[in-house]
């Protein structure tokens, strides 16, 4: 992805086909609501909620009969590294790399986490909790900074999963933050406005931008230029 190509509205559009065309916004204000947008691991129900949540984004490895599996590691994990994260207020464009390497180490700890065991040829085996529901774990602790990924975007960003290539992705959603910060001021509005620009009140910028990611890379969908926009406008 270039992000000289993305522009504020290109990102309107993308954001528009995701929140109509996917249940995946409503379950996240599910999320969000039942969680009172505060969301504190060390609570069992909280705990619960969120694997509810990344069931309902596609983690169905860890399935609702693990549970119980997976809780018990999220919390063994968040009590080992919850801590060293940053300051839940501090948006992605303000996190330094010093921070943004120590997210990322707390990614691989918990993508190697056990979030179930399945029983395959006779024996028992870990099913790991894994890159994509990992990533959805800090997004969802961390929702101003910490993107979310799946499997085609890690390959469209030419990452493998690992901690040091989560840490690279981090650093070009940050540039592509900053990207868009320039030009929402050219517009005339902080880049802290757009979720109100665009219609999005109780979305984080990095969620739109995560959706834009979603639509342009995991859905392959090719988005009309600037031009095209503005002739598209000029109809009326």
């Amino acid at each position: 992805m270039n992000i000289k190509d993305v522009t504020l509205g290109r990102m309107a559009v993308a954001v528009l086909l995701f929140d109509s065309l996917t249940p995946y916004n409503a379950s996240l204000a599910i999320f969000r609501s039942a969680t009172s947008d505060s969301l504190d691991l060390a609570i069992q129900e909280h705990r619960r909620v969120l694997l509810k949540w990344l069931n309902d984004w596609g983690c169905r490895h860890l399935s609702v009969d693990q549970h119980d599996i997976a809780s018990n590691s999220i919390l063994k994990w968040y009590q080992a590294d919850g801590a060293s994260l940053f300051t839940n207020e501090k948006p992605l464009w303000d996190v330094d790399d010093g921070e943004l390497e120590i997210a990322a180490h707390a990614y691989g700890s918990l993508k190697d986490e056990t979030g179930a065991r399945r029983v395959r040829g006779g024996s028992k085996r870990k099913v790991h909790i894994g890159p994509t529901a990992a990533s959805k774990v800090l997004f969802a602790i961390r929702p101003k900074a910490l993107m979310p990924w799946d499997e085609a975007m890690r390959i469209s960003f030419d990452c493998d999963g690992s901690p040091k290539s989560y840490f690279k992705y981090l650093i070009t959603i940050r540039n592509l933050t900053l990207h868009i910060g320039n030009l929402c001021r050219n517009k005339g509005f902080q880049i802290d406005d757009l979720p109100h620009k665009l219609g999005r009140l109780n979305s984080t910028v990095l969620a739109l931008v995560n959706e834009y990611i979603w639509v342009t890379e995991t859905r392959k969908v090719e988005l009309p230029s600037s031009e095209t926009l503005t002739q598209w406008a000029s109809l009326g």
